[in-house]
């Protein structure tokens, strides 16, 4: 994993610091940019399915997750 060097405001730190005490500044750092790309993601999502009702994307949500779980069942069978 490559990493890059970069300055932030101390304050700002001190403040994330306070929230989370245990945990490093690059944990810190990464945490906030993890929520940032994850709001981004779910502005995206919010924007392509604006007109298909909740109940809809229950529906194929449940469906996706139990698609997934036989893959890994099938993986786990496999590789036993």
């Amino acid at each position: 994993m490559a990493t890059t060097t970069v300055e932030i405001d101390s304050d700002l730190l001190a403040r994330l610091r306070k929230r989370r005490p245990e945990a490093s500044d690059r944990e810190l750092v990464e945490g906030v940019a993890r929520i940032q790309l994850g709001r981004e993601a779910s502005g995206r999502v919010k924007e392509r399915f604006a007109g298909v009702s909740s109940e809809e994307i229950e529906r194929e949500a449940v469906k996706a997750v139990r698609e997934v779980r036989r893959e890994m069942a099938a993986e786990q069978r496999a590789a036993g």
